[in-house]
């Protein structure tokens, strides 16, 4: 009768522990269908939306293209202050300019220009 129960008790353990490995890999199977999901749905998130995958690498794109225009911008800018001290230190530049480029001229002064020859003004020769 002892080995019996024992022969007994060994298929309640073989049946249990089977039913739990069946169990146990339902169990796996689930958590590993959640994590699918999970994970699916995460890179879904980080390739569409706001805050996407391809929208920062856009806006990092975009960031470094303003930073370089910034600093183009700051050197063009220096580059003015600079031209701007000039003229105030050397007035002889300033008239330079009015001259040349704007036509000014000094009081008094009279101004000859000379442009391309035009057509004649003569009336053109009769043959007789």
């Amino acid at each position: 009768m002892a080995g019996e129960r024992i022969t007994m008790r060994m298929r309640q353990f073989v049946t249990g522990t089977q039913e739990e490995i069946e169990a146990t890999k339902s169990a796996r199977k689930r958590w590993l269908i959640v994590i699918a999901v999970l994970a699916i749905a995460i890179a879904a998130s980080s390739v569409v939306g706001k805050k996407s995958l391809v929208k920062v690498i856009q806006m990092n794109k975009t960031r470094t293209e303003l930073q370089q225009e910034i600093t183009r911008l700051k050197q063009g800018n220096e580059g003015l202050t600079r031209e701007i001290r000039s003229f105030a230190n050397n007035p002889g530049q300033v008239e330079a300019i009015a001259r040349d480029d704007l036509g000014l001229v000094k009081p008094g002064e009279i101004v000859y220009q000379f442009g391309p020859p035009g057509p004649s003004t003569a009336p053109p020769a009769s043959s007789r």
